[in-house]
């Protein structure tokens, strides 16, 4: 299985951890608070945030299970896997909302049901800016007659009965446009302000939509970066875990070996040696050589300690082999990093016991 394919089905198992996360919390807060959108300082979603880590368990046991160190293709599905489940999210809260039936949806089996349709049917956002109905209104109520001519209605004059005169007509048809312009222009004259105030209303209705719209997008796009937290953290922790830099795989354990000293002359004689046998590429013996000194159990005297890990990629079977060294501080114990020291092998290697 290609590296590729594994990092995709990484990504799968991901959106499924999400689905899954965000179905589960759904549940237990109908009826509630959703605990998807609880916050904290008005802005932090801890809600999500705290969803986005459960979710992220699904790329880290997927990643580790195919032993696939995941390249920057996972950090792009996060993102929009985090988008996906916040309109997932927002999908099933209008459901509820339109539910005439509130408490049958806790019902397991029916919450199933309403998930599992609510995700085939989660569509894009509106990303309309608003301000649609006062132009559709203006227009529905300034439209012509039945005929469906758009534009603002005509001012009718007074109606003359003519009696079918067709003299008559054209001189009520006169009459009726000058005295409908006399009346146009009174009105321009006496209710500019009017219209000027009612300019300056739709205007700031539109300034009003427009901040609206701009703090809901803020806070969905808090929500999807909370959700998507979990996701990145998980991603920089395997990035950090050894592996092989041919194969891209994560190593796998083969064995561990641990000595403790009482005195710092005894782990520097220790690490001497060690380095000593490194030089000339003994690697064997110089596990063997570290298994006779110092201690195997460690009691309340010891203030030293010193580790040979092996670790083996399972797709070319390069052994790597890394030595490190430890002082106790206190209740810890604090690495050495002077007295370090990692090494590849084609060879087979193993921690000698005897």
């Amino acid at each position: 299985m290609g590296r590729i394919v594994r990092n995709l089905i990484v990504i799968l198992a991901g959106a499924l951890a999400s689905v899954l996360t965000a179905a589960a919390l759904f549940l237990l807060g109908i009826g509630g608070d959703s605990l998807l959108e609880m916050t904290a300082w008005t802005y932090v979603p801890v809600g999500a945030i705290a969803a986005g880590f459960i979710a992220a368990s699904g790329y880290y046991i997927a990643a580790r299970v195919l032993r696939v160190r995941p390249g920057v293709i996972l950090l792009a599905g996060v993102f929009a896997i985090s988008a996906g489940t916040h309109l997932y999210i927002e999908h099933m809260d209008e459901g509820v909302l339109m539910s005439t039936n509130r408490a049958a949806l806790a019902q397991p089996k029916n919450f199933a049901r309403f998930a599992t349709t609510s995700l085939w049917t989660t569509r894009l956002p509106d990303f309309s800016l608003g301000g649609g109905k006062s132009s559709s209104s203006a227009s529905s109520g300034g439209g012509g007659s039945d005929s469906g001519t758009e534009g603002p209605a005509q001012q009718e004059g007074p109606h003359v009965d003519s009696g079918g005169n067709g003299e008559i007509d054209g001189m009520a048809s006169g009459v009726g446009t000058m005295l409908a312009k006399a009346d146009m222009g009174t009105q321009l004259g006496a209710g500019g302000g009017g219209k000027i105030a009612q300019i300056g209303g739709n205007i700031d209705a539109t300034g009003k939509g427009l901040g609206s719209k701009a703090e809901q997008w803020f806070n969905e796009a808090l929500a999807i970066l909370g959700f998507a937290l979990g996701g990145v953290v998980i991603y920089a922790l395997m990035r950090s875990l050894p592996y092989c830099a041919t194969c891209g795989e994560f190593l796998a354990r083969k064995g561990q070996q641990t000595r403790y000293f009482l005195t710092e002359r005894a782990l520097r004689s220790c690490v001497d040696d060690f380095h000593e046998r490194m030089k000339v590429h003994q690697l064997t013996e110089s596990i063997l050589a570290h298994f006779g000194v110092g201690s195997g159990e460690k009691s309340h005297l010891s203030e030293f300690a010193s580790s040979i890990e092996i670790q083996e990629c399972k797709c070319c079977h390069t052994h790597r082999m890394s030595f490190s060294a430890r002082r106790k501080k206190g209740q810890s114990w604090q690495n050495i990093k002077v007295f370090g020291h990692t090494t590849e092998s084609l060879e087979p290697i193993d921690i000698v016991r005897v």
